[in-house]
């Protein structure tokens, strides 16, 4: 076993340990346990790294070993624990429906329904509330209650709900040239496992049908996408204010479906449109927990509850004009992570279980915010410790900031490194064919261009052009290439990557530019990869491919893991990442400095101010050679320290940056030589 594979393991097993402690721990719903705290940072921080280490692999099978397999024997493990007390709920009004008896026309205690308490009534909560649950989702627990009474039955229903959108994503991600391995994110996450497996919550059953909605959108089936979603929305509201956004102009029609969908399960309960959507706004409008803006508004302020709703009320309506105002300049999904995410911190109540909403688009699109907010959830169960105590249900301020602070800090992250291009909507790529050119940088690379233009000609699907830039070799580089009877264009060029690359961009007559190093190796599928991405992203400007070195020490996976990271979740890469841009959006803006060194993280900071940078996951190989040696570390400190002093003169300005870049040029290759 190589050194990657062992620290996957590795990973696995934390998260596997854990995973089975935490069934055992939680022995009722509302356990005192410390460790149902930190199951959620140490399952999540497993699970992350688990897919990291795992998006070396390849082929079909990978998905089944790397992500079926563990998804399902982690669902299985986490079955045995405690439910929720919600679950008693949806056991008892699913058995009331099924007998003739609507659980819409009276409370749950009222005397009339006596007859009809069991364990599960008695353990149910608030049953001096309506049912706050749509009809068809009733509908649904009252087949399941005839087919078995069973907290367990209805806990398996919740997790095949979540493994068709595990299958969804796949699929999604697959069209999109993304790595499948992705979907790891939300399979593997410990909101996930715990809101549906565990406590068996059945907010699963309406991600499903968002999530297979989007994928019949992408596939231009805009009728059934719509059909498809709006039965999310009649298993839970939530959902509800997507539906028009896949209309896609064609509202009308769309709207009927979505009509239909939702409204006949109430013509065949005989009403309870109007007591479901009134218990809604009682749960919702009388009651608060741990909910960011709400909390701030009546604890910290002391306003009132009617002031604070309006306030709440307003600002998710604010959001949600804004994205259909510019409806058409945003993929779907980025209007679901904004408008349920708006729901979520605007929300009165936030339960744990929500953020599980938000986690399918983090996979379809890694965004570190959502994912420390599913890491930091595990102060939640904090209240549980707080009612041993003798407290009210509820969280300290110190505990609301365990859950909410990390989650603050990541968006101003987001903010700061984006310059506010996040708030913004980015504009939408000029239309073009879609042509790609592979540039290569070299200067005396004859030991490795010959691998390097072999992976071009093995591509999958061939790029349209190939142009190698050459900064004055004086060994065999020109000669060996041409050696290949490759059609490929040479053009000559000042030393230093960023000037050659530039240099390439402005020759290049292709709409795509895949800058490959010279001692580096494309995947078979680079090109085909990068050509889905940028069919179903729109806004995609610029990203990278990934890359593994060719060697098996444990050094070059944590290098490798650093790497991940930061592409994934910071949107930087390095040169032998495999960059990618939009050649006429990098012209017009100049998003590949003229500079000797740095160009990769320069171009990687204005490409995520200026538009979308999507990081693929692919496998290219790269020379383990600079790394290779006893005093790796230092050399990844050497690094960092480079990293920083350009930082800090960027922040003086590009001017200061592109001086900082020849001195840093002169200093990086003469620790190389």
């Amino acid at each position: 076993m190589n050194a990657r594979w062992f620290l996957w393991a590795l990973a696995f097993a934390v998260l596997l340990i854990a995973s089975a402690v935490y069934g055992q721990v939680v022995v009722s719903f509302d356990t005192p346990s410390f460790f149902r705290v930190v199951y959620f940072p140490l399952a999540g921080i497993a699970g992350m790294l688990f897919v990291l280490f795992s998006l070396a692999a390849k082929g079909s099978r990978t998905i089944v070993l790397l992500i079926w397999i563990p998804a399902i024997f982690l669902r299985v493990l986490l079955l045995p624990t405690a439910h929720s007390d919600d679950l008693n709920r949806y056991l008892w009004e699913g058995k009331l429906l099924a007998e003739g008896v609507s659980p819409y026309a009276q409370l749950a205690d009222h005397p009339d329904l006596e007859s009809y308490r069991d364990q599960y009534w008695q353990a149910m909560n608030h049953k001096d509330k309506p049912t706050a649950y749509p009809p068809l989702v009733l509908g649904l627990f009252a087949v399941f209650a005839t087919i078995s009474y069973t907290p367990l039955a209805f806990k398996l229903l919740f997790v095949a709900a979540d493994l068709l959108t595990i299958g969804l994503l796949v699929g999604i991600l697959k069209r999109r040239g993304l790595s499948p391995l992705f979907v790891g994110f939300y399979a593997l996450n410990p909101v996930v496992l715990v809101s549906y497996a565990a406590e068996g919550h059945f907010d699963s059953l309406m991600i499903a049908p968002l999530i297979g909605g989007l994928w019949l959108w992408e596939s231009k089936r805009y009728h059934a996408a719509c059909a498809v979603a709006t039965i999310g929305s009649g298993i839970k509201w939530m959902t509800l204010p997507l539906v028009p956004f896949l209309a896609n102009r064609r509202i009308i029609s769309c709207g009927l479906v979505a009509v239909a969908c939702l409204g006949l399960p109430f013509v065949f309960y005989g009403g309870g449109a109007f007591q479901a959507l009134t218990a809604l706004f009682e749960f919702g409008g009388t009651r608060s927990f741990n909910g960011p803006l709400y909390d701030l508004l009546t604890i910290e302020i002391g306003l009132s509850r009617t002031i604070a709703n309006a306030c709440s009320a307003c600002a998710f309506l604010l959001i949600l004009l804004w994205r259909w105002f510019w409806r058409g300049r945003a993929s779907f999904d980025s209007h679901c992570l904004w408008i349920l995410g708006s729901l979520i911190v605007f929300s009165p109540t936030v339960h744990f279980w929500y953020i599980a909403w938000l986690l399918p688009f983090v996979a379809l699109s890694p965004r570190i915010p959502w994912l420390v907010l599913s890491f930091s959830a595990g102060a939640y169960f904090f209240v549980w410790t707080n009612v041993e105590a003798g407290s009210y249900w509820r969280l300290t301020q110190s505990q609301r900031m365990i859950f909410w602070v990390p989650f603050l800090v990541s968006c101003l992250y987001e903010l700061w490194s984006t310059r506010g291009q996040v708030l913004r909507l980015k504009r939408l790529r000029p239309p073009d064919p879609g042509r790609v050119a592979v540039i290569i940088p070299t200067l005396n690379a004859e030991e490795n261009i010959d691998a390097a233009l072999q992976s071009v000609a093995r591509q999958t699907v061939r790029p349209d052009e190939i142009v190698l830039v050459d900064a004055g070799s004086v060994d065999a580089t020109l000669e060996r290439a041409a050696a290949m009877n490759l059609e490929l264009s040479v053009i000559g060029s000042e030393r230093g990557r960023g000037n050659q690359i530039a240099a390439g961009i402005e020759a290049a007559g292709s709409d795509w530019v895949l800058i490959l190093h010279a001692d580096a190796i494309l995947d078979p599928h680079s090109v085909e990869r990068l050509k889905r991405a940028y069919d179903s992203h729109p806004q995609m400007i610029a990203g990278a491919l990934g890359q593994r070195f060719d060697g098996e020490h444990w050094q070059l996976s944590i290098i490798e893991l650093l790497n991940e990271l930061r592409a994934i979740f910071t949107r930087t890469a390095f040169g032998d990442q495999v960059q990618f841009l939009h050649r006429q959006t990098a012209i017009e803006r100049e998003l590949m400095p003229k500079q000797p060194l740095m160009e990769d993280v320069e171009s990687s900071w204005r490409a995520r101010t200026n538009g979308e940078f999507v990081y693929l996951g692919c496998s290219c190989l790269v020379s383990r050679r600079k790394w290779d040696h006893k005093d790796w570390f230092k050399r990844v400190i050497f690094v960092v320290r480079l990293l920083i002093r350009y930082r800090i003169a960027r922040a003086r300005g590009l001017k200061s940056a592109a001086e900082m870049s020849r001195q840093l040029y002169s200093e990086y290759y003469k620790s190389s030589s």
